[in-house]
């Protein structure tokens, strides 16, 4: 194990922990606490229709940074998880410098990867550790050239929760829905 704390980054190439995902039925409700109870400042969010998800991203005291997912439809991936789990833990998004040496290195030490997309978006290269094979942790394995934890000055909370933002694919710039 030495060689493993003596090596930056792991062996995985870790650049830093990106945020912790937190699946929650309403992030108008959840934001009472994660707001304005714990002080978090809303740094990007909207939906994704592919996905059926609205996220927003805060941002807290020290730099942590923790995604609340909200479902927009009953099909999607957070409403299923919401129905067998309830509230809670959803994620763990880390930051990777090569994500094919990532791949590489988790399937040789024996875990499962699932929802591989290295291909399609050169601005978001991913992979997931499936929980029962990561400690009972989806973790998302990620490289990507962008800044994600840069602030959106228009994405405030009232503009998410009311659906007014909507992620175009998975760019770092958020466009606004036009108005009725």
């Amino acid at each position: 194990m030495d060689e493993l704390t003596d090596t930056p980054g792991g062996l995985l190439g870790l650049l830093h922990i990106d945020h912790l995902g937190i699946a929650v039925p309403s992030i108008a409700e959840a934001s009472a606490l994660f707001v304005g109870l714990l002080g978090g400042r809303v740094t990007n969010g909207g939906d994704d229709p592919l996905l059926g998800i609205r996220t927003v991203q805060l941002t807290f005291e020290g730099g942590f940074r923790l995604e609340l997912l909200e479902p927009l439809r009953e099909d999607s991936g957070v409403a299923r998880f919401l129905a067998r789990r309830g509230p809670g833990f959803h994620h763990l998004t880390i930051m990777v410098r090569d994500i094919v040496e990532a791949i590489a290195q988790l399937e040789q030490a024996g875990f499962e990867l699932v929802d591989t997309d290295i291909d399609s978006d050169p601005l978001w290269r991913a992979t997931y550790v499936r929980p029962r094979s990561g400690f009972g942790i989806l973790l998302q394995v990620v490289e990507s050239p962008i800044d994600w934890s840069r602030s959106m000055p228009h994405a405030t909370l009232e503009r998410v929760i009311g659906g007014e933002l909507t992620w175009v694919g998975q760019e770092s710039e958020l466009t606004e829905r036009p108005s009725v």
